[in-house]
């Protein structure tokens, strides 16, 4: 299926979205599973900068990723006790506010937050009617999220 054949204005335009949370939440590992499913999204260390707003500079859909210190620290095993993983929290302070999603990940797998996002990701852009109407099959729509994301993106000024 073509675009072009479907007369298709997402309710918002398609944006990059911005991914923070604490070390060990499953941002870069979200950012690789969505990519297959044709949604570019950004891991940014937001959690180790004191640049309040730095996620801003790379995108305007945020998304915050939640995860308790015993699951990063089961995740990753790191050496660092609870006060510090109260500061990362700190730091995403603004992105808390500013996230268009929070997802809690510590009972999901890698696979349950891409569904997650995914899901959001369709409803938010308009793209799940558009896919019950226009009857898109599973395996085209990573294929057409990169079309609409990169029609997008060339009609920015």
């Amino acid at each position: 299926m073509s675009l072009r054949s479907v007369d298709y204005t997402p309710a918002f335009p398609i944006s990059r979205l911005v991914l923070v949370g604490v070390c060990a939440s499953g941002k870069s590992t979200l950012s690789r599973r969505l990519d297959e499913r044709g949604i570019e999204a950004r891991p940014v260390a937001q959690e180790h900068s004191g640049v309040q707003d730095l996620y801003r500079r790379q995108g305007s859909l945020v998304i915050l990723l939640a995860a308790s210190w015993q699951t990063v620290h089961r995740r990753r095993k790191l050496s660092w006790d609870p006060q510090f993983y109260g500061v990362e929290w700190l730091r995403l302070r603004q992105a808390r506010q500013d996230a268009r999603l929070i997802v809690h990940t510590d009972s999901l797998s890698p696979d349950q937050v891409a569904d997650v996002v995914t899901e959001w990701f369709d409803q938010w852009f308009g793209l799940d009617r558009w896919w019950r109407e226009s009857g898109v099959e599973e395996a085209e729509k990573p294929r057409l999220r990169r079309q609409l994301a990169d029609r997008a993106e060339s009609r920015k000024v």
